[in-house]
């Protein structure tokens, strides 16, 4: 308190014109401590967020359109008969893989147990992995066991990790 007191003895004791001064001085450093401490992060954060709900809308979208691409692909093959029932499904992934059009994105193929198999791919179409895989299941009896899709920086790109078995 006596410090405050202090100041305003000082303040006051100035002439008009340096108190002026001062208290414009003041008024600039508090208006730019608002500016970087509130304002400015508020604004920045504000700006963030609404780009990670663009960039999440937009995902939401891909998603759904390749949901309704994968039913109708899923439908439109129900009548197709199993093929290469007897060969190893590894195989089987490879062959359709090359027909497909898909081999210069395969990364990784192994086995994985009996009946299935891992597979890898980096940058793909996403148009011809869904085709693909409508080929494995309806042709060759090929189910996905588990899937995981990464959106990639080439439009309709995808990296994608599979999992199949034959039942």
């Amino acid at each position: 308190m006596e410090k405050l007191q202090q100041f305003k003895q000082w303040f006051f004791s100035l002439p008009l014109k340096e108190q002026r001064m001062v208290a414009g001085t003041a008024a600039v450093i508090l208006i730019t401590i608002f500016y970087l401490s509130i304002w400015e992060p508020i604004h920045v954060g504000l700006a963030t967020e609404q780009q990670k709900q663009q960039s999440q809308n937009e995902i939401l979208l891909w998603m759904q359109k390749a949901a309704t691409e994968v039913k109708s692909l899923h439908a439109s093959g129900s009548n197709s008969t199993i093929r290469d029932k007897n060969k190893p499904t590894t195989l089987v992934i490879e062959k359709t893989i090359n027909n497909a059009g898909l081999k210069s994105s395969v990364s990784k193929l192994e086995s994985a147990g009996n009946n299935g198999a891992r597979v890898t791919l980096k940058d793909a179409s996403f148009n011809q992995i869904l085709v693909w895989l409508n080929t494995l299941s309806t042709h060759n009896g090929i189910q996905v066991v588990s899937a995981n899709f990464e959106r990639t920086d080439k439009p309709g790109g995808a990296d994608v990790r599979l999992t199949f078995e034959r039942p």
